[in-house]
């Protein structure tokens, strides 16, 4: 047996046949070539998990629960990986760097090909803004993190929709990868101490049990994160020690059938709402008892026909292509490629893009002659040219070269609301003449960004200095407490504000999300048994903080914001870009009485506390100022709102224009005031 530091196995002598029964190692496959015999049955199962993911991307309702397809993968990556292990181990022939050169070469050539031929795709039909979310995207994946980015950028206030991101699906193969970096340690070493049932179970249980914990707190970490997924894997790698215990065929048939069934129904039953353990537990264990009753029986023979038998030997490429195509054919076809001919006509152009992917990708490369060193050095080479160029692409800004002036003066219309600050301190900034008196000062959630432009003008001709401070999806109110994930941040940000905010005698504006705080979200802290209506919780600590600013204080209540749930504003397709394709249809403007009613309770609220405090609090209805017979969404060709509720710069900018009268009245009558 070769020894030569972790190029070869150190860890683990060949086994004993006692130690062999002790650790219920299968006898060793006929061929090793690649660890184990072809076994049609996971060709089979493959195909299922692939279909389900790619059915359950297209949204078809009976397909609700098609993600655990990749919870399919897990499990027979589990089994397969820990069959070589065990396999080159017994035969003293396991290498560290020819698992993982194996395994590079099975991954990687068709990972960095997809990624490649996106890239090229999205450098033509994708605005800057995307294409510089797609390099991100592409560079991670390259480095196997895509699943801590989408983790990170999960819990983000504005973190992109799922549909927006068309390397989303790589997160499971960057996990996968993570788990090839661990699993083979846990193996040999389980084999030395000659304890690896007991290995992995107790990784298993570990894995399952910190899953469980963590995810009514964290449930993006548990989805995206290798260390809550890995009993997946070990459920599969269970399989191994158990294959070989006889079991007669009515046993076998009936434990097969019932895993097949429970893989069916997991798809057709499941959904992304079902309990985390039902979603990972059914899958699996299906998934394992199919492959642990072997080839011979019926629900093997169900899964190995031959149309079943192509697609499992091309799910690996029918994976990481599908997302792509499906990506792109919306991009340019719209609402035309989620019809029944558009996903005909998609599902057609996967299954040859992952045919051909297959045939001279991803068996060249898997079987060619290379040798180790050969295959490091070409492998380094293109991830390290692929990376500087996806990383500088970012960098860049998207390569804004490939569209006009004009359309890069629209792309600004479009982005985020406008927000002309500076001297960042924390969650303030200041906004107007930076060298002037204060003159007023914002305070509130990331509703309040949407009047920093239109002030900016107002302070800069006066002769006035703004201020805002902001907290995203907080409620900056006195004595509310968020009850949400980011209860102690938002606590943090509303203590510090509201002792900056009393610490000055300038006009105040406040502005939130108001219908985000309703009685169900928040708490009244020092009281309990809070009565009234559903905003009473925020409109007793709007009543405290007007009462602690004192009666000299002038405060601008901004009522309920015009929201646009009904509309779906694909910001990736109204963006510019350099190759002309179907623009998404405007959507219908709100009819202002429609409008009126859905912020009436708000409203309503609000002008109590007006009512009570007439000298001291103004109040300024968005519903009258943004609309006039009906409330815009489109205007000139361009977007008003990001998303259901946030302005673009556009959406701002014509808000802000029209708020200008009540805004300057406000500070006028607060700089005459006594």
């Amino acid at each position: 047996m070769r020894r030569s530091g972790l190029s070869s196995l150190s860890l683990v002598a060949p086994l004993s046949p006692a130690e062999r029964a002790t650790n219920r190692v299968p006898p060793r496959p006929r061929t090793l070539k690649q660890g184990v015999e072809y076994r049609p049955e996971i060709d089979g199962l493959r195909a299922i998990a692939v279909l389900g993911v790619v059915f359950f991307h297209q949204t078809f309702a009976v397909f609700s629960g098609g993600f655990t397809g990749v919870d399919i993968f897990f499990v027979i990556s589990g089994y397969l990986i820990t069959h070589n292990i065990i396999a080159d181990a017994r035969s003293g022939n396991f290498s560290f760097a020819t698992f993982y050169i194996r395994r590079a070469r099975r991954i990687l050539p068709a990972l960095l090909f997809t990624i490649a031929i996106v890239f090229i795709a999205g450098t033509l039909l994708l605005a800057p803004e995307t294409l510089r979310e797609l390099s991100k995207e592409s560079t991670h994946a390259m480095l196997s993190i895509s699943n801590i980015q989408f983790w990170r950028e999960s819990s983000s206030y504005f973190a992109l929709a799922s549909d927006q991101l068309p390397l989303l699906h790589f997160w499971s193969l960057s996990l996968e990868v993570q788990f090839y970096l661990v699993w083979p340690f846990v193996i040999l070493l389980g084999l030395r101490l000659n304890k690896l049932l007991f290995a992995i179970v107790s990784i298993a249980s570990m894995s399952f049990w910190a899953a469980i914990a963590c995810n009514a707190q964290n449930p993006e970490a548990v989805f995206f994160l290798m260390p809550f997924r890995i009993f997946e894997f070990a459920i599969g790698g269970s399989v191994v020690l158990f294959e070989g215990a006889r079991k007669s065929s009515a046993i076998s048939e009936t434990i097969s059938c019932l895993g097949l069934l429970t893989v069916v129904a997991s798809m057709m039953v499941l959904s992304a709402a079902s309990p985390f353990w039902l979603t990972t537990l059914f899958p699996c264990l299906g998934t394992a008892a199919v492959i642990l009753c072997g080839q011979r029986t019926l629900a093997a023979r169900l899964v190995t026909t031959w149309p079943a038998l192509a697609i499992g030997r091309a799910s690996y490429s029918l994976y990481l292509c599908h997302w792509p195509i499906i990506f792109f054919a919306r991009i340019i076809f719209g609402d035309a490629a989620t019809e029944t001919a558009g996903i005909a006509t998609t599902d057609a152009i996967m299954v040859v893009f992952a045919l051909i992917m297959h045939r001279f990708i991803e068996k060249p490369f898997r079987y060619g002659p290379w040798t180790p060193a050969r295959t490091t050095i070409a492998f380094a080479s293109l991830i390290g040219i692929f990376v500087s160029l996806t990383q500088s692409t970012f960098l860049s800004g998207g390569w804004t070269w490939r569209i006009s002036a004009e359309q890069i003066a629209q792309t600004r219309l479009q982005g985020a609301v406008e927000f002309p600050c500076n001297n960042f301190d924390g969650l303030r900034c200041s906004f107007g003449d930076l060298n002037a008196p204060l003159g007023v000062q914002i305070i509130g959630d990331s509703f309040a960004r949407h009047y920093v432009s239109a002030l900016d003008d107002i302070l800069k001709n006066k002769g006035m200095r703004g201020e805002i401070g902001f907290a995203l999806g907080c409620p900056l109110i006195e004595g509310v407490a968020y009850l949400g994930r980011d209860a102690e941040f938002c606590k943090r940000a509303r203590d510090a504000e509201l002792s900056r905010l009393k610490e000055r005698s300038s006009p105040v504006i406040i502005v939130q999300n108001w219908e985000r705080y309703s009685n169900s979200s928040v708490t009244l802290e020092g009281r309990t048994g809070i009565d009234g209506g559903r905003f009473s919780v925020i409109q007793d600590g709007l009543e405290r903080l007007i009462e602690d600013l004192g009666v000299t204080r002038k405060v601008l209540l901004i009522g309920a914001q015009v929201v646009m749930p009904q509309c779906n504003l694909d910001r990736a397709r109204s963006l510019p870009a350099p190759l002309r394709y179907s623009k998404p249809l405007q959507c219908a403007a709100k009819d202002r009485g429609q409008a009126r009613q859905e912020g009436s309770e708000i409203n309503a609220m609000l002008r109590e506390i007006q009512n009570r405090w007439p000298e001291q609090v103004s109040l300024l209805i968005p519903v009258e100022t943004f609309c006039d017979a009906e409330c815009p969404v489109w205007l000139n060709g361009l977007p008003l709102y990001q998303d259901a509720s946030h302005f673009t710069v556009a959406g701002a900018t014509y808000f802000g224009e029209r708020a200008k009268p009540s805004l300057k009245r406000f500070l006028f009558d607060s700089f005459r005031a006594p």
